[in-house]
């Protein structure tokens, strides 16, 4: 039981498959999958995409979560690869190699953080992100498997974010960690020099500084007039 305790949905819904005699009548058939509001925005979004010939790679942070989408294809009939952190090195390059020349793979499973780095996967111009990552540098990553040098098409990103949930609240905080990274990015770009930079912003703040003072003082000259104007209507 207590083994249990630790597992997911998922995991469960395999535990009663492996065991039918005994959890068999527990058992839900793959028709649950499109009951999530995702799979059912994948429903139409995949045919709209395969018939527009485009090629997907689909990330996700969890591998739970590529499980439940590897059932799904299969119900669709659909032909995939994978790649996860469990996807042994050697083999890495011979699924990239074999999602780029076959054109009938319409779509790739990847782990956002073990399909990031060092992937070309230039066959597919389509990415969609179906969970978001806490590090926005992660799914930048990630998209950039498309935008790499060979790339025809133009490339879209589509982000599967559920309305009304913490997700909404992930990709506001995201956007604003990006706009910040642009910012320093644009400053140190601007600047020359760097040690003028600094003087620069220092310069900025005394300046700051001095405003406070004189916005200081000219309060504090009108709360005296006013009191010595109260002062003399007293007498």
């Amino acid at each position: 039981m207590e083994d249990m305790a630790q597992m997911n949905d998922f995991d469960l819904i395999a535990l009663c498959k492996q065991y039918k005699k005994h959890l068999g009548k527990h058992e839900l058939d793959a028709s649950w999958i499109g009951e999530s509001t995702k799979f059912k925005v994948l429903d139409s979004l995949l045919p709209a995409l395969q018939e527009q010939e485009d090629r997907v790679l689909l990330f996700s942070q969890f591998t739970m979560m590529l499980d439940v989408v590897e059932v799904y294809l299969k119900q669709k009939k659909i032909r995939y690869l994978r790649l996860d952190g469990s996807t042994p090195v050697t083999e890495r390059q011979q699924l990239i190699d074999r999602f780029n020349e076959d054109q009938d793979i319409f779509i790739f499973l990847l782990s956002t953080r073990a399909g990031g780095l060092g992937i070309n996967l230039t066959a597919a111009n389509t990415i969609i992100l179906h969970d978001i990552d806490f590090n926005p540098y992660n799914d930048k990553q990630a998209e950039d498997r498309c935008h790499r040098l060979g790339q025809k098409k133009t490339v879209k990103v589509i982000r599967l974010i559920c309305r009304n949930t913490v997700e909404e609240g992930m990709l506001r905080v995201a956007r604003a960690k990006l706009r910040l990274g642009q910012d320093v990015t644009t400053a140190n770009d601007d600047a020359d020099d760097p040690q003028a930079d600094v003087a620069n912003l220092l310069q900025e703040a005394i300046g700051k500084v001095k405003e406070a003072e004189r916005v200081k003082k000219k309060l504090n000259s009108k709360t005296l007039s006013a009191a010595s104007n109260a002062s003399s209507s007293a007498s």
